[in-house]
C-alpha cells in the first residue's frame, strides 16, 4: 500500500477545503438573499414613488383642467347670454327663434325671462331645480343630474334674466379620462402591478401608517406565484397602497436555496472526486514511470541487440561464407556424388542462404536509421517494385489494380521507402499463393500523403493483425518476423505511421501515412 500512503495527508486538506468552501458559500448565500431583497424592495419603492408622482401630477392636471374648462365655459356661455340679451333688446325672441339660435350656437337651450313672460327654446330643457338660482349670481352652475352647465346673467333691459345652458357629457367624459380613477385603472393594467388603491389613514393598519414624505414601506405577502410586495406610502390624507408582483423574486429566492443545496452536494462530490483523481493521478504517474522504464529497457535491448547483431554478423557470416564456398566447391569437384548427395548439398545451400537472410534482417532491424531528405514520389517507387513482381503475380494469378501516384511528392529517403513498399508487396504476394488481388490507392491531406495496399488471403483476425509489426512475430512457416517491424521503423523514422486493419472477406488493409513536411533527422541509436 505504498502508493496510497502519500495520499493520506491530503484527506485532511480535502476536508478543510470542503468545509471552508461550504462556509464561504453559506455567507455568500445570505449575502445574495440580502442583496436580492434590498434590490427588489428598492425597485418596488421606486415604482411606488413613481406612481405617487404620477398621481400628484394627474391631480394637479385634473384640477387645472377643470378650472380651465369652467373658465372657458364661463366666457363662452357669458358671451352667448349677453349676445342673446342684446338681440332680444332689439327685437324679442320667440321660442322657435331661441331654439334655432341654440342649435346654431351649439347650446343645449336658451331661456329669456321678461316681465311680460318667459321665452325659451327648445322646450323642456330648463331644469326645475334651476328655478332657485338667482340671476344676479352671474356664475356657472353644474347640474349633474340633468347633464348640463347653466349660466345666468341679468338682462340689460332691466328686471329680466338671460339663461343659457350647454350639455356636459363630453366635458364629463374628458374629465373622467384625465381624472384620478382613469389613471389608477391604467396603472393597474401595467405589467407587474397587481393592485393599486387608497386607504384612509384612520382605517389603515398600524404597520401601514407612515409619516408624511417618507420612503414607501414594503412587506411581502403570499408565496410562490402568488407572492406580492405590498408597498404603502402616505399621500395627502390617504394612504397609497400598491401591490407589485413578486413571483420572480420568490423564484429567485427558491433558486438561491436550490443553488446552495446543489453546491453543498457538489462540494462533497468534488471532495470524493478529487480524492479519486489524486489516486488516479498517482497511479497514472506510476504507469508513466513503468512505461518509461519499459521504453528504457527496450532501448537498452535495442542497443544490446545492435551490439549482438554486429557480433553475429562478424562471427556467423564468416563461417556461413566458408560453408557456402565449401558447398560450391563440392558441387564443382565431386562429380562422383550421387543424386541423393547432390540434393543434400542443395538443401544445405538453401539453409545457409536462409540463415544469411535472417542475419541480414536482424542487422537491418538493429542498425540506426538516418533517412536522407530528398524529394521522392511514392507512386514511382511502387511502380518500380511492381515491375519486379509482375511475373510472380501473373504466375500466381494475382491481379494488381490502382496506383499510388495520387500521393504526389514528399521529402524522404527513396531507398528506405522502397524497402517499405517492397516488403508490403512481397507479403501480399506470399499471402495469396492460390491467387487473389492487390489493390493500391493513395490520397493527400493538408498534412500527409497516404498510400493504401489491400490484399486477400488474411483470416487470422484483428488481434493478429495488430501484432504483425511486432519483432519476430510472423504467420509464415518460414521467415524471421522482422519485415514489417523494419518497415514500421522506417516509416516512424520519416515521422509517419503504418496501420494494419483486417477488413471483411478475409482481407488485410495497410495504410502508410507519410508527412508532407520535412521530418527531423532520426536520433542515432549507436548505444
Amino acid at each position: 500500500m505504498t502508493s496510497v500512503a502519500p495520499l493520506r495527508p491530503l484527506w485532511k486538506a480535502n476536508a478543510v477545503v470542503i468545509t471552508v468552501l461550504i462556509l464561504i458559500f453559506l455567507a455568500y448565500y445570505y449575502w445574495q438573499i440580502r442583496q436580492a431583497t434590498q434590490a427588489f424592495s428598492s425597485h418596488v419603492q421606486d415604482h411606488v414613488q413613481m406612481v405617487a408622482g404620477a398621481i400628484r401630477m394627474n391631480a394637479d392636471r385634473a384640477l387645472l383642467s377643470r378650472e380651465t374648462i369652467e373658465e372657458i365655459l364661463t366666457t363662452f356661455l357669458g358671451s352667448s347670454a349677453r349676445f342673446v340679451d342684446y338681440l332680444d333688446a332689439v327685437e324679442p325672441f320667440s321660442d322657435d327663434e331661441l331654439a334655432a339660435f341654440a342649435r346654431e350656437a351649439g347650446l343645449l337651450g336658451i331661456r329669456v325671462e321678461r316681465a311680460a313672460g318667459v321665452a325659451q327654446g327648445p322646450a323642456g330643457w330648463f331644469p326645475d331645480e334651476a328655478e332657485a338660482v338667482e340671476c344676479a349670481e352671474n356664475r356657472l352652475r353644474h347640474f349633474a343630474g340633468r347633464h348640463l352647465y347653466l349660466f345666468s346673467v341679468p338682462s340689460t333691459s332691466g328686471g329680466g334674466c338671460i339663461r343659457v345652458a350647454m350639455a356636459d357629457r363630453r366635458l364629463v367624459e374628458l374629465q373622467q379620462r384625465i381624472g384620478l380613477d382613469a389613471l389608477i385603472e391604467q396603472i393597474s393594467r401595467l405589467a407587474g402591478i397587481r393592485y393599486i388603491h387608497f386607504d384612509p389613514i384612520a382605517k389603515a393598519d398600524k404597520a401601514d401608517t407612515a409619516p408624511p414624505e417618507t420612503i414607501p414601506q414594503v412587506r411581502f405577502e403570499g408565496s410562490g406565484e402568488n407572492k406580492t410586495a405590498r408597498a404603502t406610502m402616505r399621500l395627502g390624507r390617504n394612504l397609497l397602497v400598491v401591490g407589485v408582483e413578486a413571483s420572480h423574486f420568490a423564484i429567485r429566492m427558491t433558486q438561491l436555496r436550490h443553488e446552495f443545496l446543489a453546491f453543498t452536494v457538489v462540494i462533497v462530490a468534488l471532495g470524493l472526486l478529487f480524492s479519486w483523481l489524486l489516486n488516479r493521478f498517482q497511479r497514472a504517474h506510476i504507469d508513466a514511470v513503468q512505461r518509461f522504464e519499459q521504453r528504457l529497457a527496450r532501448e537498452k535491448e535495442d542497443a544490446a541487440l545492435g551490439r549482438a547483431s554486429a557480433a553475429i554478423t562478424h562471427e556467423i557470416r564468416n563461417p556461413l561464407n566458408a560453408i557456402s564456398m565449401g558447398l560450391q566447391r563440392l558441387r564443382m569437384e565431386a562429380a562422383e556424388l550421387t543424386p541423393q548427395h547432390q540434393t543434400l548439398l542443395d538443401s544445405l545451400g538453401q539453409a545457409v542462404r536462409r540463415t544469411d537472410t535472417i542475419v541480414g534482417a536482424l542487422k537491418r532491424y538493429a542498425r540506426p536509421l538516418a533517412p536522407r531528405h530528398q524529394p521522392v514520389e511514392p507512386g514511382t517507387l511502387v511502380e518500380q517494385i511492381l515491375i519486379l513482381y509482375r511475373e510472380t503475380c501473373a504466375a500466381n494469378g494475382i491481379a494488381v489494380t490502382g496506383s499510388a501516384h495520387d500521393a504526389g511528392s514528399l521529402v524522404g529517403d527513396p531507398d528506405l521507402l522502397a524497402e517499405v513498399f517492397e516488403n508490403l508487396i512481397k507479403n501480399a504476394v506470399e499471402a495469396q499463393p492460390q491467387g487473389g488481388d492487390l489493390q493500391i490507392s493513395a490520397w493527400r491531406t493538408p498534412e500527409q500523403a497516404v498510400v493504401r495496399m489491400e490484399n486477400g488471403g488474411f483470416s487470422k483476425g484483428e488481434d493478429v493483425a495488430k501484432r504483425l509489426m511486432e519483432p519476430y512475430f510472423t504467420t509464415k512457416t518460414r521467415g524471421s518476423g522482422l519485415g514489417l517491424a523494419i518497415a514500421q521503423r522506417i516509416v516512424q523514422a520519416h515521422g509517419g505511421t503504418i496501420t494494419l486493419t483486417q477488413v471483411p472477406s478475409q482481407r488485410l488493409r495497410i495504410d502508410v501515412a507519410l508527412p508532407l513536411l520535412k521530418p527531423r533527422p532520426a536520433a542515432s541509436a549507436d548505444a
